[in-house]
């Protein structure tokens, strides 16, 4: 049983008005290219973690299209909320919508073979920015919150408290697993890439997730000749979005 990621697909077959088309050459028909990607890589007793951004529905009934697209698709799939998932409802609502063999994290675990699951969507980190790493041309960097100011940046911090509340007690019950290899999965970075520690990392490495997965960051540049994330202490913390992998599921664990 392998494990992959890919994040942040914004599917959008039950509301085309909504296609990643204008956002870019790279995003031209690339749910097809998730799926013939997926199909060579992903096997049927495989998981793939899919960390938020699913689908531009905004309500459950407007994303069942983009849900039974992922369910067709072999593997376990794990999702996790994005900040741009409107369609999420109740936890309850949204894992009787799931096709088979699919599971939704919210704030708990899920155990799928060998793995635990755990994770939250967290937020915007004072003091983390990704300014720097973003080609700020017109494209998907546009789906990337920009950095709060003023009255926005004290909102922020809020919301990053009462997310991180909620992964703190995702954290808890990932810590509590036994016999099986701990996984993490959040919507928002949990650092910076240089992998500096924050709140979010205490809680990720002090339930002692082997793997962190997270998305959200799109257009980010590739030429700059530094690491992005990796390894810190005995966590590797891997960025999925779909347009940094090329679309293509990323391998995360072989076994």
């Amino acid at each position: 049983m392998k494990l992959f990621a890919l994040s942040d697909p914004h599917l959008s077959f039950g509301t085309p008005n909504k296609a990643m088309d204008r956002f870019g050459p790279q995003w031209v028909g690339h749910a097809a290219k998730i799926a013939a990607a997926w199909r060579e890589r992903v096997g049927p007793d495989d998981v793939v973690l899919v960390p938020g951004d699913i689908s531009w529905a905004m309500d459950l009934e407007g994303a069942r299209p983009d849900l039974a697209f992922l369910g067709e698709l072999p593997g376990h799939k794990v999702l996790l909320k994005g900040n741009h998932d409107y369609w999420w409802s109740t936890i309850s609502k949204v894992r009787a919508a799931l096709p088979p063999k699919m599971h939704a994290v919210q704030g708990d675990v899920v155990r799928v073979g060998r793995f635990a699951i755990a994770g939250s969507r967290l937020w915007d980190q004072p003091g983390v920015s990704f300014h720097d790493w973003i080609d700020w041309r017109p494209g998907p960097a546009g789906m990337v919150s920009a950095e709060p100011e003023g009255d926005d940046a004290a909102e922020s911090a809020r919301l990053f408290e009462r997310e991180l509340g909620r992964l703190e007690r995702a954290m808890q019950a990932l810590a509590a697993v036994r016999d099986l290899q701990r996984i993490a999965i959040t919507h928002y970075p949990p650092c910076d890439g240089a992998l500096t520690a924050t709140k979010a990392t205490a809680l990720l490495e002090g339930a002692g997730a082997r793997h962190v997965v997270f998305g959200h960051l799109h257009s980010v540049k590739r030429d700059r000749g530094i690491a992005l994330f990796g390894r810190r202490g005995a966590t590797d913390y891997h960025l999925a979005s779909c347009d940094w992998i090329d679309f293509a599921p990323l391998l995360v664990d072989a076994g």
